[in-house]
């Protein structure tokens, strides 16, 4: 218990002390225009930073964090309860929840404001009332089961894997098969769809733009060399996430209990193995096509749940073999093994423990320091040099969610970069016409230069382009980068070219 009261009071020191990442601001950024869905995925990590920036009254990293603070508790409560449900040991169960709370992924991000905080409760709010219907045999618990399925579509578009999860787990087993041709499952499963319609009207209203940039973002590799690649690059990342012997762990553990299960099913072991669903089968998109490291996360969960099971219950049988290697040494270096990088990213976030012309080499290719180091500076910078009336404007999604976030006053900030893909802020404003005549103080990492036979830019729009003292991002007194900034002065979308409307269509940037 009192190591699960100082990872929760990590977390808490987390989400008080640490400046927004990017992905961060940008769902900040979301939460100022509340919509029915978004560009990029579905709606809840904007809705919940809304409600806890509304009952602070702030907008504070710590604000944005709170609701994802409160949901990391709950998740490791009801993970401890699932386990409790299905193995009925409590110091089994408490094992779990410290093992899982010490994986690289959840130390590091657990209190993050992102899509993936939300799913995971959601989503272990799904696997406990399916343990609970397990437990109960009462059929009402679909009913849970699809709130909190239609929940987690809300979350992340990956939490409609939820119903599949389940479905399996009912055709497996035996016992259970009957149910799928009874009401309540499908009515659960209606009810989750539910949940679904307010993403469903976004698109329909929006030329069906997220579809389109799902399909873009998971796009087939154009080579077997390249397929290969990204699926190597993607499992070697799930060591970093979970860490290498935790990892190995789950692997042989559920494995195991796979083809134990082929020959005799065990209710309790083919839930989490059903729920686990999402591991194999991103593992396998990740040889087809783009894949990120962390859409296949929630399937962990179960899968911790059945390795303790399975690798302590051969230690109280003996078993000889494979599981002789997983002994209390095995669980030390585990833990050492997540806890101790986790650790260096804290301190090379907080101190830097690359040399400066090393990490000036490496630039955005580290992105404990891209992500982490700068941004409020920047926004305190961008603020002393905006007057009255200038609009601020940024070449990039990210860079203006950050800009809004760190400029004094929060102020909007466009997206002023027509030839690239199309973002959220096109969602907002599809059009630059009403910026004919206004100043633009523009923020850019890239020189703002006049147009050139390979590069078409903005800056024959402006009247005049006047450079301004760029900003630079210091690491041990060494400026590792430059972010540039201009004032672009009366400037015109449709002289000497048109800019705009702004299509929503990746097709229509190709």
């Amino acid at each position: 218990m009192l190591a699960l009261a100082l990872l929760f009071l990590w977390r808490v020191i987390f989400s008080w002390s640490v400046n927004l990442i990017p992905d961060e601001c940008s769902y900040w950024a979301w939460s100022r225009h509340l919509d029915w869905s978004y560009f990029d995925n579905s709606g809840m990590v904007a809705y919940l930073i809304r409600l806890s920036t509304e009952i602070l009254g702030d907008q504070t990293p710590f604000s944005v964090r709170l609701a994802f603070l409160l949901l990391s508790g709950f998740t490791t409560y009801l993970i401890y309860r699932v386990s409790c449900l299905m193995f009925a040991n409590r110091t089994r169960a408490l094992f779990l929840v410290v093992l899982f709370s010490l994986a690289p992924v959840v130390l590091l991000g657990a209190s993050a404001a992102i899509h993936d905080n939300a799913l995971v409760f959601f989503w272990v709010l799904a696997l406990w009332a399916t343990a609970r219907f397990l437990k109960s045999g009462d059929s009402r618990w679909f009913y849970v089961i699809g709130i909190a399925a239609g929940l987690s579509i809300q979350s992340k578009y990956t939490g409609i894997l939820v119903l599949p999860c389940v479905l399996l787990f009912l055709l497996w087993s035996k016992a259970h098969r009957r149910l799928v041709l009874t009401k309540e499952p499908w009515l659960g499963a209606l009810v989750s769809l539910i949940f679904a319609l307010p993403i469903l009207w976004w698109n329909v209203t929006h030329q069906w733009a997220s579809l389109h940039h799902i399909l873009f973002i998971g796009s087939n590799a154009v080579s077997m060399t390249r397929r290969i690649g990204d699926g190597i690059g993607y499992h070697l990342a799930q060591f970093l996430l979970v860490s290498p012997f935790f990892y190995v762990a789950m692997v042989l553990a559920c494995c195991s209990a796979f083809a134990r299960n082929i020959r005799r099913p065990k209710p309790e072991e083919i839930l989490l193995l059903s729920f686990s669903l999402p591991l194999p089968l991103f593992g396998l998109l990740a040889f087809k096509g783009h894949v990120e490291a962390n859409w296949a996360f929630m399937g962990y969960i179960s899968a911790s749940a059945l390795a303790v099971e399975v690798i302590l219950r051969a230690a109280r049988e003996q078993r000889g073999g494979i599981w002789r290697h997983f002994n209390r040494s095995f669980f030390k270096w585990a833990a050492i093994l997540a806890v101790g990088p986790a650790a260096l990213v804290i301190l090379h976030a907080w101190i830097g423990v690359l040399p400066s012309f090393i990490e000036k080499r490496i630039a955005k290719e580290d992105r404990i320091i891209w992500e982490t180091r700068g941004w409020d500076g920047l926004g305190k910078h961008v603020g002393q040099l905006k007057r009255d009336g200038d609009v601020i404007a940024g070449d990039s999604y990210q860079l203006c969610a950050l800009l809004e976030f760190n400029v004094p006053g929060q102020p909007n900030v466009r997206y002023l970069s027509p030839w690239k893909r199309p973002t959220q802020f096109d969602v907002w404003e599809r059009s630059f016409d009403n910026l004919k005549g206004r100043n633009i103080l523009y923020v850019s990492p890239r020189p703002l230069e006049p147009s050139s036979d390979d590069l078409t830019t903005i800056y024959e729009n402006f009247g005049k382009v006047e450079a301004l003292p760029p900003f630079k991002v210091l690491y041990h007194g060494v400026a590792i980068r430059e972010v540039l900034i201009y004032r672009g002065y009366d400037f015109d979308p449709f002289h000497p070219r048109r800019l705009g409307p702004r299509s929503l269509l990746y097709k229509d940037y190709q």
